[in-house]
């Protein structure tokens, strides 16, 4: 029995000392145990999902070097492309045919020396006359010559115009010279009928040049080693552009297959086969592949793309598989790494819950009586060496400062009430009639075209600084700025009997103030549109319990708005138009300064709104 009970008393005093567990060791566990289970799951996760990282990073760095060659490749093509069309389009806007043939071939000389992608521009006329015109062997001079490739003659060029659906267009592929190139040509037409041809030559050694300078262009991605081999197939795998540091292939092995081009990667293309952990590469058109060459492992990267004329091309580049994806080595020095982190997280975190406990206990003693309003009795805490500490330290010793204070003015009972209420309460959504000015600058979409954002930005801030310079001066409220116009109103928070005749003087300040405005500086001159109309509302805090706005909604809004786009179809004088609807008018007791410019149907209101101009913005012949 008497063990019973010492054993029962035991767990008493476990239970009371586990219910009033200090702070400190209370803080300090759960750092300890929340940055142990972080730090171990971390780990965990990292050696689990190493393997899959490693592969998404093998897929990100294909995409991106297919990307980088696609980049060269159009930044070669692209300019004779656009010069091809140019020539066309300046020949085409000839006289004659005469002339038009006359002035293409005038402007062969310069496109060649503009444009280094093209190696030499040839004319083809319907009777068989051929004319080109190339860079000789060292690219210094042009020479004149006459080709006798069949590709150029106008006939072949006709039938493949016919079977192309774009304008320029790719020719056949040549192979029979050193230099095997493609041809970019254009129909010339003059009266609806094709008098020409102009092709642009692009030899494949050109290709290859952009192919293996990519990299120093900026125009590959980073990081690339210098090993890599970059190259364009065709859809049947004969090879069209070629470019390796390792691999010294002459020129005039291309449009050969993969198989007798003589490169021993290229070589085993056909049999290898997309590896199954690319599938979101696959997705964007890119093929990830690995190929066995003796005790080398190469990745071979290969993204199909589908010409406008539907030709089917791949591009793709291969290097060393331990040159650019190895991840695996850092396995295990990550797993020790994560070890010791771990650890060390763990002494860090005992030291600074020990640190911040303290004052913590602190804290927790004076949030009772802060609680309680109990200010009279409450010290300043103590400043910490840790920020965050500090910081609600510092926030607290004012908040208690201030409260202090303010309980000897405002009763406690009414404060209570007041922390209970929330002070929105004061700014309840409730129905009122209020009296609206909208504001628009004409015409503001072509002013800001020709204007850097800076200048559009100081534009708009001077204008709407006379904007809230007026409605304030007049008791008004700002409710926002919505583009180049701004929204305010009359009546609410502060209720007032005037607010129609506030809201006239107001836009009465802001012609005078838009006139002088422009008068000082002609060359930022603006024309805005002023409405004013008198309607009910709801009025309030309008929103999400974490973001309230103080705005109005309403029909009245809508058709204040609806009145401002009246304004551009009104004369007035230049700098300003202000509109105002028949209600405002009756509300503020019709005031001289108006004119009645008769009823007018607006957009989503049935019947029609009386409206009035304001004199000051009248022409005089009005």
């Amino acid at each position: 029995m008497k063990l019973w009970f010492r054993i029962k008393r035991s767990i008493v005093s476990l239970l009371r000392c586990y219910y009033k567990l200090s702070l400190t060791w209370l803080v300090a566990i759960t750092f300890v145990t929340v940055v142990t289970l972080c730090g171990g799951i971390v780990l965990y996760m990292s050696v689990l999902t190493n393997l899959k990282t490693t592969r998404s990073l093998v897929e990100k760095a294909s995409i991106m070097s297919t990307k980088a060659i696609n980049n060269a490749l159009g930044a070669y093509f692209n300019p004779a492309f656009s010069s091809v069309y140019a020539i066309k389009t300046y020949a085409e806007e000839q006289p004659s045919a005469k002339n038009a043939i006359f002035r293409a071939k005038q402007t062969f000389r310069g496109v060649l020396f503009g444009v280094k992608s093209i190696d030499g521009l040839v004319l083809s006329l319907p009777d068989g006359t051929l004319w080109g015109l190339k860079h000789d062997a060292d690219k210094k001079e042009l020479v004149s010559f006459k080709p006798e490739q069949p590709l150029f003659q106008f006939t072949n060029l006709q039938v493949r115009y016919t079977k192309s659906q774009t304008d320029p267009f790719w020719g056949e592929f040549f192979a029979g010279s050193e230099d095997p190139f493609s041809t970019i040509s254009s129909a010339i037409k003059f009266e609806g009928e094709t008098i020409a041809y102009v092709s642009a030559i692009i030899t494949m050694k050109g290709v290859g040049a952009i192919l293996s300078s990519s990299n120093a262009d900026n125009l590959g991605p980073p990081g690339v080693d210098e090993d890599v081999t970059r190259f364009i197939l065709t859809s049947q795998n004969n090879v069209l552009a070629y470019a390796s540091p390792i691999n010294e292939l002459q020129q005039h092995n291309l449009l050969s297959h993969v198989s007798t081009f003589g490169d021993p990667v290229l070589a085993k293309l056909e049999e290898s086969k997309p590896q199954p952990f690319s599938q979101r590469a696959r997705k964007q058109g890119v093929e990830l592949r690995l190929i066995n060459d003796g005790e080398d492992i190469y990745v071979l990267v290969l993204q199909r793309l589908t010409s406008e004329d539907g030709r089917v091309y791949y591009v793709g580049e291969y290097q060393l598989a331990n040159s650019r994806y190895d991840e695996f080595s850092r396995l295990s020095n990550s797993i020790f790494a994560g070890i010791a982190v771990v650890f060390l997280s763990a002494l860090v975190a005992i030291f600074f819950a020990r640190r911040l406990s303290s004052p913590l206990k602190a804290i927790a003693r004076r949030a009772e009586k802060f609680g309680a309003l109990e200010f009279d009795h409450l010290e300043p805490l103590p400043r910490s060496h840790i920020r965050e500490v500090d910081q609600i330290t510092t926030a607290m010793n004012t908040s208690i400062n201030g409260l202090r204070a303010m309980s000897r003015y405002i009763p406690k009972s009414l404060y209570s009430k007041l922390m209970v209420l929330g002070i929105d309460q004061a700014a309840k959504a409730k129905e009122a009639e209020l009296t609206i000015l909208f504001t628009d600058i004409e015409g503001f979409t072509s002013i800001s075209e020709h204007r850097s954002a800076g200048e559009v930005a100081n534009l708009l801030n001077e204008h709407f600084k006379l904007l809230v310079s007026a409605v304030e001066a007049h008791k008004g409220t700002v409710d926002k700025f919505i583009g180049d116009g701004m929204l305010a109103f009359w009546g609410a928070p502060n209720e007032m009997e005037d607010h129609a005749e506030r809201a006239i003087a107001a836009a009465e300040d802001i012609v005078k103030a838009v006139h002088e405005a422009n008068k000082a500086e002609p060359e930022n001159a603006l024309h805005v549109r002023i409405a004013i109309h008198t309607g009910p509302v709801i009025v309030g805090n309008v929103g999400a319990v974490e973001r309230w706005n103080y705005t109005i909604v309403g029909d009245a809004v809508n058709v204040c708005n609806r009145l401002q786009v009246l304004g551009s179809s009104m004369t007035s004088l230049k700098g300003a138009c202000v509109l105002v609807s028949g209600e405002t008018v009756e509300k503020a007791h019709h005031p001289d300064s108006l004119t009645c410019r008769g009823r007018y149907e607006i957009r989503g209101r049935k019947g029609k709104v009386e409206v009035w101009q304001l004199n000051s913005t009248m022409c005089d012949e009005e």
